[in-house]
Formats: C-alpha cells, structure tokens, sequence
C-alpha cells in the first residue's frame, strides 16, 4: 500500500493522518469533545494538500480503541461513511499500540519494553505491554485490558518505559513510573502512528472491507461503576 489515510479519535485529540510512499503528512489537534466538528474538514484539508481524493486512496487506517465511547464512534463512524461511499477498504490499529509506538520513538534505545496505561474513567485503565519489533514498531506482548490501577503489574527486573497519562493521573502507578527507565505520561495515539502499524499489518494480513471497521471498547458496560 502505497497511499493511506490514517483516523485516530479514541482520545481528547483529533488526529488524521496521510502516508504516501512512505512520507506522513498529521494534523493532531487537541479538542475535547470537538472530534465531530473537526474530523471531516482536517481529513478534506490532507486530501486537498496532496491533490488526493478519498477513492484514490489504497485504504483507510483507524485507531479502534479501546478509549473513549464517543469519540470512538463518531471517529468509526466517518471511517466506514467514507470508505462504503469510496469503496475503499479499512486497516484497524490498536490505539494503545499507537500510544507505545509514541513512547518508543521518544526513547530511541532506552528500552525495549513499555507498558501502556490510560486512563479509562470510573477509576480504571486501558493497559497493554508491548515490545519493540525488529522494524521498530510497537509489537503486542499481552493482552489489552481495563482494570483499577492496582491491577496492573510490571515487570520491573527488565528495563522498560511507561506511557501513558495513566502514570500521571494514578497515584497507585507511581511506583511504577518510578521504576521505568523513562515515563512519557503524555504519550497519546497519534494517526501518523496507526498509518505505520497499518502499513506493516498490511505486510501480512488484506485489508478488511468498511462494514468491519469496528471499535474495541474492551469494556462491556460503560455506564456502571465498577465493584471495589
């Protein structure tokens, strides 16, 4: 795939993404609950400065979660609008790896391992560990979950990064960021990242036609607050 167009709303951020041959083009703008508003005209905005159309693209890559509900949905929502009406297939990205993929670039070699904790409301988490591949980028090495932030353990006899503004807003993870060889608590999904993950996950697997671009919320309900 040489053209794509990468979505990333599962956090506070807008963030869009064009990766063409291998060179990125991001707009990452941090609006709280503006991700309706903004979408749509920085995706048109990347389209018109490359002289590109939606049905020229080879895919469109998206941050599937977990996160926030919301803005997942309206984030999916545009996704799959655009590639039904372009007949344009869809790449799904874990935003947490995009969040570890964030923080292994900012640690160059620092380490190998980063442990990914965000913050999930109700007074959880979303976390996940993941390795640096050979290439360089984010590579799972646990399951996604949400859990309080006791929950979550690190393995601390091996050098390893924190990410995420779960190391910021929990008390229970200091020790935990204490730990690591380096914190990047405001490390955050960007889409310049999922439209690398998409390019290596489109290495090995066909993209998926628009009706499953699908959000991973992990959590099932998200209106009751979990038992202590």
């Amino acid at each position: 795939m040489s053209k794509l167009l990468a979505v990333e709303t599962s956090s506070e951020a807008c963030s869009v993404a064009l990766r063409i041959a291998g060179e990125v083009r991001e707009l990452h703008l941090h609006a709280p609950r503006r991700h309706a508003e903004l979408l749509l005209p920085a995706i048109s905005q990347l389209l018109a400065e490359a002289d590109l159309t939606v049905s020229a693209l080879d895919a469109i890559a998206f941050g599937r979660g977990p996160g926030s509900f919301t803005s997942l949905r309206i984030g999916i929502g545009v996704v799959q609008g655009l590639a039904w009406a372009a007949q344009r297939p869809v790449v799904p990205c874990s935003s947490l790896a995009a969040v570890a993929q964030d923080a292994l670039d900012r640690a160059a070699d620092a380490a190998q391992c980063v442990y990914v904790a965000v913050d999930a409301r109700m007074q959880e988490v979303f976390s996940a560990a993941f390795e640096r591949g050979a290439d360089g980028l984010a590579r799972a090495v646990s399951e996604e979950r949400v859990s309080a932030p006791p929950r979550l353990t690190c393995d601390t006899s091996r050098p390893f990064i924190a990410a995420g503004n779960g190391f910021e807003r929990f008390a229970e993870l200091q020790p935990a960021r204490e730990a690591a060889v380096a914190c990047y608590a405001d490390a955050s999904p960007r889409a310049a990242a999922i439209a690398r993950l998409a390019e290596a996950w489109l290495a090995d697997h066909d993209p998926l036609p628009a009706d499953q671009a699908q959000p991973v919320y992990i959590r099932n309900n998200v209106a009751v607050k979990p038992q202590s």
